[in-house]
């Protein structure tokens, strides 16, 4: 899978608070960085999971400003074995052997942050979101199968199994077909599947929100919606899909435009937090 970079600059961010948490998830401690609106009260809490390789809490940057100003939390954290994070570090971009014990691990450490911040006085520990892109979209299912998580957002985040990503990303991604040729070739598949999110979607009771590049590279976006839609029928769950016409797994279009993806998220989530 292709590392998916996120991050970006507060420049125009207002006076807010920022802290330095630290919390152990299965006996490994991990930190990361909670920034809190100056207001006082209870707010909303979003954690980001991170996407393949050696990710840090400077990834999702562009989220801080435009969240903090609507009133939410946000806590990033170093990915396990990455900066100041310990444990050892894992991922699944070459092999599905490892990928079941290694998605569990990263939704335990998720939901250890997750335990750990609702303690915080600054928290509304009744409405934490997680959001997170690429490898995210496996380990947020599974990971919201583990605590009561009050909505999800994933984008550019597959819903097949890691198998199927590693195939059509050699296609796509690292071979010469085009993605539609890529999408249609990945139906065929029938290797190893490794982790599959499949079952922990299914799962997915509070709303959820998947946001798709159509010339996504690295995921088969079509295959994806197809399982997403499959899984919604059959359990009647709330999950929203919106797909981005010619951006690509980093939400850019050819010519280098960013996809509006923060402001869809922000918009959702406030759309979600109205309904209740």
């Amino acid at each position: 899978m292709l590392p998916l970079v996120i991050c970006g600059t507060a420049s125009s961010l207002q006076k807010h608070k920022s802290q330095t948490i630290q919390f152990n998830s299965s006996g490994v401690i991990l930190e990361g960085t909670l920034d809190l609106p100056t207001d006082k009260g209870k707010f909303p809490l979003l954690v980001f999971v991170h996407g393949s390789g050696r990710r840090t809490r400077a990834d999702y940057g562009e989220f801080v400003a435009p969240f903090l100003e609507n009133g939410f939390a946000l806590f990033r954290y170093d990915k396990r074995g990455v900066r100041n994070s310990r444990g050892t570090y894992a991922d699944v971009d070459v092999s599905t052997e490892n990928s079941p014990a290694t998605i569990h691990t990263l939704a335990k450490d998720v939901i250890a942050a997750v335990k750990s911040l609702k303690h915080n006085a600054s928290i509304d520990s009744s409405r934490c979101i997680l959001v997170g892109a690429s490898q995210a979209g496996w380990i947020i299912p599974l990971a919201a199968t583990l605590e009561n998580i009050y909505l999800t957002a994933i984008f550019s985040g597959p819903s097949v199994s890691v198998g199927e990503e590693i195939y059509y990303s050699s296609l796509a991604e690292n071979g010469d077909y085009t993605v539609a040729e890529a999408n249609k070739m990945v139906l065929s598949y029938q290797g190893i599947k490794g982790f599959d999110p499949i079952p922990y979607l299914g799962r997915l009771t509070n709303p959820s929100l998947w946001i798709f590049g159509k010339e996504d590279e690295s995921i088969p976006v079509d295959r994806s919606i197809q399982l997403l839609k499959q899984v919604r029928e059959k359990f009647s769950l709330p999950i929203q899909i919106q797909v981005v016409p010619g951006v690509n797994h980093s939400m850019r279009s050819k010519d280098g435009k960013v996809a509006d993806y923060v402001i869809q998220i922000l918009n959702w989530i406030k759309e979600q937090q109205n309904k209740n």
